[in-house]
């Protein structure tokens, strides 16, 4: 019998985990080729469930780059930081939030005319299965070298 693997971390959101999560840090790469499978990457509209230090938890409708195929989503992070910034009227930068999961469109809707609770927030959230990082390599480089 197989063993079930034990998440590294707590889960915060009620709903089971989706998603595999890139926070890409490079202004000058928009990912429209996946860059695990080389497919086309489509666009997307995700709740995204923000952490901003010093404020209240925020859910935000952002346009994202998800690869089916590899169940990957991709936030830019400069974009993030621009709206964040615009948001909390003040300069936010990569220490100063943090991306938890997504949550159910809904539940961000019924927002709109309502105040959602936190706890129903994390009723309706889906933390992300795994936060991954990509490093990009290459340009000029002896033929030799490693990459």
């Amino acid at each position: 019998m197989a063993k079930k693997k034990q998440p590294t971390h707590q889960q915060i959101g009620k709903l089971p985990p989706m998603y595999r999560f890139f926070l890409n840090p490079y202004q000058d790469m928009r990912w429209s080729k996946c860059p695990q499978c080389d497919e086309k990457m489509h666009q997307r509209k995700f709740v995204l469930f923000i952490h901003i230090e010093s404020n209240l938890p925020l859910n935000l409708n952002k346009n994202c780059r998800y690869c089916p195929h590899c169940d990957l989503l991709i936030a830019h992070q400069n974009d993030m930081e621009q709206v964040l910034s615009h948001i909390c009227e003040k300069e936010i930068g990569s220490d100063e939030y943090l991306v938890l999961g997504t949550v159910e469109k809904k539940v961000w809707k019924r927002g709109d005319q309502q105040t959602i609770m936190l706890q129903e927030a994390l009723d309706a959230m889906h933390d992300f299965k795994e936060v991954i990082t990509f490093k990009v390599t290459g340009g000029w480089m002896p033929r030799n070298a490693k990459r």
